[in-house]
């Protein structure tokens, strides 16, 4: 898959890591926009220690990162999407920008700390790198959409949010052996969404996790988690946000409520690419809009023309939100360990009237 530009090699996609981002997103993601005709088709570079053999006709092998630099016309041509686990980026960036590579799209979260992610992005702007932050839910058509309501002053003044993210997640929390805690899976999507739309300065106001219970074992940390959030500058503006993460729901959802002092907009985001499809609606309003929405795949077509220098940067992918984002989740990290909360069981789903916001 290439991207063409008038008198220089094409950008050429490379996925650093072929687990499930790298295969079943970003490359999902670079295949529908080759059919689309917003990219023109090749063959993406997949670099993996182990050669696949059911590698898609559409990739290509490298077995390591200098293989796949030498397997370009120049270095600086490569989109690498680095997508391996969050401990190998810096090493990988640091390789890279040594070889010559100067574009990149890097996974959420950036690295293992806000310390390392620090590093990171320090390491990218020294040597003049162009790098996107993965940010979907700031790309998603359903954002975008309440963005335009907040500012046309549809529900006045915000005053409160509350992110739902939840799923079953029970054979991936017995298994997982990238994760340690409910902090580190959607809620990093969730504390992003929460300083796009209600920005920062924000600070932290509760952190909890709680246990994933099965029939013969109990699972650390690992059911859920809970954040609690202030925004914003004096009293009488702040924003409170309430993001709550059931890794035990017996369905799936990811919805949205904002409070305004007007008004209530209540936004349910496509819960899988299976139906790509988001809702809107005013409390209060009979009609509720339904949105085409692929927030993944706009976002990396967002990120491809922004490495063209065709476009802005894609929404939510400032550096510093999502420092600040990796801040809060270690604070939030260190709550949680605090009052020890991996070892109580909070009642994920309780009435809108017993939540605090």
């Amino acid at each position: 898959m290439k991207v063409r530009h008038p008198g220089r090699p094409p950008l050429v996609p490379v996925l650093v890591g072929y687990g499930r981002a790298g295969r079943d997103l970003h490359h999902h993601s670079l295949r529908t926009l080759a059919e689309e005709g917003a990219l023109a088709t090749g063959q993406v570079l997949v670099v993996d220690p182990v050669r696949r053999d059911d590698l898609p006709h559409d990739a290509r092998w490298a077995p390591d990162l200098a293989a796949a630099v030498a397997a370009l016309p120049e270095p600086d041509r490569g989109v690498f999407h680095l997508t391996m686990p969050a401990g190998q980026r810096l090493h990988a960036l640091r390789q890279l920008l040594a070889a010559g590579a100067r574009r990149f799209i890097v996974e959420k979260p950036l690295a293992p700390s806000a310390h390392e992610a620090r590093q990171l992005l320090a390491l990218a702007d020294s040597a003049g790198a162009q790098l996107i932050p993965m940010s979907v839910w700031p790309s998603s058509a359903v954002t975008q959409e309440v963005v335009g309501m907040l500012r046309a002053g549809r529900v006045g003044r915000p005053r409160s949010l509350r992110i739902e993210q939840h799923k079953p997640r029970f054979r991936r929390g017995l298994d997982d052996a990238a994760h340690s805690s409910a902090l580190q899976i959607e809620m990093p999507h969730q504390v992003l969404l929460a300083l796009y739309l209600c920005g920062t300065p924000c600070r932290l106001t509760a952190g909890d996790v709680w246990p994933l219970p099965l029939p013969d074992a109990l699972v650390p940390a690992l059911g859920g988690a809970r954040i609690g959030l202030v925004h914003g500058g004096p009293e009488d503006a702040e924003v409170t946000s309430t993001l709550v993460s059931d890794l035990t729901s017996p369905v799936r959802m990811r919805r949205l409520r904002l409070t305004g002092t007007e008004g209530e907009i209540v936004a349910h985001y496509p819960t899988g690419g299976d139906d790509p499809y988001g809702q809107l609606q005013v409390v209060g309003e009979e009609s509720r809009r339904i949105i085409p929405d692929a927030p993944l795949t706009r976002l990396i077509e967002d990120a491809y023309r922004f490495h063209l220098g065709e476009g802005p940067r894609p929404p939510g992918t400032d550096p510093a939100l999502h420092l600040a984002a990796m801040d809060l989740l270690d604070a939030a990290k260190a709550a949680a360990h605090a009052r020890g909360a991996a070892m109580e069981t909070p009642v994920p789903h309780r009435s809108r009237e017993a939540e605090s916001c």
